[in-house]
């Protein structure tokens, strides 16, 4: 049976007809009667484009030819006429290219199924329409199956090289590459299921098979297009029943577990990061069921069977497990499994499904929220505002009052509400003591049964610092020349530690008279600089999101980087007359504790402020130094301390066109940064770099002349950069 497959399809990859077709009815790609089916971006309607795998598209026509017009020179599609496999077609042309797919049809109605069979490689591919006979037209298209399963996985599930005839990974993967016979379709198939692959070889749930964080499938699950965030998908529009996750291989081999055992680091951060996952799918498909699948390594099983066991212990009966084991002589293609091994696997899954009670029925989830994440109470508040800042387990809104209430009776809704983090801005008097009672609802109407309590007590004489504040005391520290070393070859011995903290104050006399200056930080393996306060580069680290002492740089490197500090890039303002303060935080990759540092500054002159191998003040305590409590010194509103209540809000309108008004809360005076990027990273806009009173602020985005497409604005107040995405509609 594969053996008369493999020849059919060798065969019919040799059957391309390019160029123009003898056809010459064209059917719009926007015609109401093609049913597409996967992640397809309209963002042009006449010319929908695709790069996740497995999508596909159907049709009713007349006549007894068929064609297609479309710009792709690299895919290779599974063409279905009336059920019937007919053509293994792949476009071979550079730009819009007019194909036959199949002629010397019966002249009468037919169906077509076009299905993407392969991964994309870089990039998108388009569809421009169809190409009937002279006169004919689409018919009213087959109605699409009710039943909807989403497959999430790697190149096991995007069924790479299934069709490859040795264990050698051959020149190019793409055309031994068949999702028909992967065992997501085989899958749906057998269940009369619409499918949608979100899928992509190489990556995991936290790492991709090279050990890099970037980029990973929970990353790109609301990508439109599998290589860029814009447009970003509309969940609404498909709703599964099911969604199948088949993540951990790659994982697994960037974690070494092919090498050595994997760490309890790397199962918390795999655990933690799967349940986040299943938490966002429930929200993107409320009522979904969720079946994770573990293949055959056994770490993955042990560890994916107690992350259903917890959701199951948690009160989330939406979510089920079954794995797969090794089939013996059932892979090719360097270890994926081959047509045979998907079906055995999709065997597998179609047992489980069916098991599955009322699995096609939304899932009604009666399990009340719970509040996660909230303030550990009783606490003082050093300001004249407060943040209340919570956390639910599911999309929730969450109200509060002074007294102790149901949901329903509670007076006051949190103004950031309805996802997971909810956040309310209070005012308060000196001398005070508040009392509030807080409760969620989540989307099922289930409430939390009980109020969550916080209490606080307002002292306005005194102002909370972090470690990178001025007021900030450093005397428990240690100090030492650098470089400093946990390896015991530097000057200045360490603690072997993830993360380490310096800061190094410095004296500019005459700043007026400076056009720059010139900082240079070295050792490894990632930086994150700060200047009075305020975040001035990131080095192999996350580009966006918040560092914590447990985030790992990106990569083991070894660094020597420079900042320049000039008027043009608005770097210049982040010195002072008078005392400055540079902070550093160092950290290594995951399990590495050999940090390394070094840094100096110099002025356009070359004047030095700090010379590489001078004194620096030091943490290496194996935490992030804890916050401390000062005296309010005089005129603490121009302090850069005091930023924890910090607070950067949704802008609205989004999507937006042409404006959008972006407004922020700081909880003292003083210098704010507005920024707006593209998706690559570039600047596009400066929208301010200047002082603000203290409170809510707010700046305009107007986008006129900019591209549709999503952006990404940041606001920084005193070292404390928070970002947000806006839409762009034209």
């Amino acid at each position: 049976m594969k053996t008369a497959f493999l020849i059919f399809s060798s065969i019919f990859l040799t059957i391309l007809t390019t160029g123009f077709v003898s056809a010459s009815t064209l059917i719009p790609a926007d015609n109401p009667n093609i049913h597409y089916v996967g992640r397809w971006d309209f963002t042009m309607p006449s010319a929908p484009s695709h790069s996740w795998p497995g999508v596909y598209l159907t049709a009713n026509f007349e006549g007894t030819s068929i064609g297609v017009s479309m710009t792709d020179n690299y895919c290779y599609y599974n063409v279905f006429i009336d059920g019937v496999l007919m053509k293994i077609f792949h476009p071979d042309q550079a730009g819009k290219t007019d194909y036959n797919l199949v002629s010397g049809l019966t002249d009468g109605n037919h169906t077509l199924m076009l299905i993407k069979r392969n991964e994309a490689s870089w990039t998108k591919y388009t569809f421009n329409g169809l190409i009937l006979d002279d006169g004919k037209t689409l018919l009213p298209p087959p109605e699409l199956p009710v039943r909807k399963i989403e497959f999430v996985g790697d190149s096991f599930t995007s069924a790479s090289g299934n069709e490859a005839t040795t264990q050698d990974a051959p020149s190019d993967v793409a055309p031994v590459t068949n999702i028909t016979e992967g065992f997501g379709p085989i899958t749906a198939k057998h269940f009369d299921a619409q499918y949608h692959m979100t899928s992509q070889s190489g990556f995991g749930m936290v790492m991709d098979y090279t050990g890099s964080y970037v980029g990973n499938i929970p990353d790109k699950f609301d990508q439109t297009q599998m290589f860029t965030a814009n447009p970003p998908w509309d969940f609404e529009q498909w709703i599964p029943n099911l969604v199948v996750i088949g993540l951990g291989l790659n994982d697994y081999s960037g974690f070494g577990g092919y090498s050595h055992a994997v760490s309890d680091i790397h199962k918390a951060e795999y655990k933690n990061k799967y349940h986040e996952f299943i938490g966002t799918i429930r929200d993107a498909y409320p009522g979904v069921r969720v079946l994770a699948v573990a293949p055959h390594v056994l770490w993955l099983q042990q560890t994916i069977a107690e992350i259903v066991e917890e959701e199951n212990a948690a009160g989330r009966a939406d979510v089920f497990y079954t794995d797969y084991p090794y089939y013996d002589g059932g892979y090719v293609n360097n270890g994926h499994p081959n047509v045979a091994s998907h079906h055995k696997i999709a065997d597998r899954l179609i047992a489980e499904i069916e098991s599955i009670p009322d699995v096609w029925t939304p899932f009604s989830d009666l399990t009340p929220p719970t509040i996660t994440k909230y303030p550990d109470a009783p606490f003082t508040v050093y300001d004249h505002q407060v943040t209340l800042a919570v956390q639910t387990d599911s999309y929730s809104t969450v109200k509060y009052s002074n007294t102790d209430k149901s949901f329903k009776e509670m007076e006051h809704t949190f103004s950031v509400t309805g996802e997971r983090k909810h956040s309310v801005l209070l005012p308060c008097e000196h001398a005070t003591t508040y009392n509030w009672y807080i409760r969620a609802s989540d989307v099922n109407g289930n409430e939390t049964p009980a109020s969550l309590h916080i209490q606080y007590t307002v002292d306005t004489t005194k102002v909370v610092v972090n470690w990178k504040d001025f007021l900030f005391g450093e005397s428990a520290w240690k100090s030492g020349a650098t470089p400093i070393s946990s390896t015991g070859v530097g000057t200045t011995v360490m603690n072997p530690v993830q993360t380490a903290y310096f800061r190094k104050k410095f004296t500019v006399e005459n700043l007026a008279s400076l056009i720059g200056f010139r900082l240079l930080v070295k050792g490894n393996d990632g930086f994150v600089v700060y200047l009075n306060g305020e975040e001035v580069n990131r080095t192999n680290m996350i580009a966006e999101g918040e560092i914590t002492y447990s985030t790992s740089a990106l990569k083991t490197q070894v660094l020597n980087t420079s900042v320049v500090f000039s008027a043009a890039n608005g770097l210049l303002s982040k010195f002072r007359n008078g005392e400055n303060q540079l902070s550093v935080e160092v950290h290594g990759t995951t399990g590495v504790t050999a940090i390394s540092f070094d840094s100096q500054v110099l002025d356009n002159v070359n004047k030095k402020y700090i010379s590489l191998g001078s004194d620096w003040f030091f943490s290496d305590s194996g935490s992030e130094p804890a916050i401390q409590l000062a005296e309010k010194p005089t005129g603490i509103e121009e302090s850069t301390g005091a930023v924890l209540d910090f607070r950067l809000f949704p802008a609205y309108p989004n999507p937006f066109n042409p404006s959008t008004e972006i407004s922020w809360f700081q909880p003292a005076s003083g210098n704010v940064s507005v920024k707006v990027h593209d998706l690559l990273g570039r600047e596009i806009a400066t929208l301010s770099d200047g002082f603000y009173q203290k409170g809510v602020n707010k700046m305009t985005f107007n986008a006129a002349g900019l591209s549709a497409g999503l952006y990404i604005y940041s606001v920084t107040f005193s070292g404390r950069k928070e970002t947000g995405k806006v839409l762009l509609l034209k």
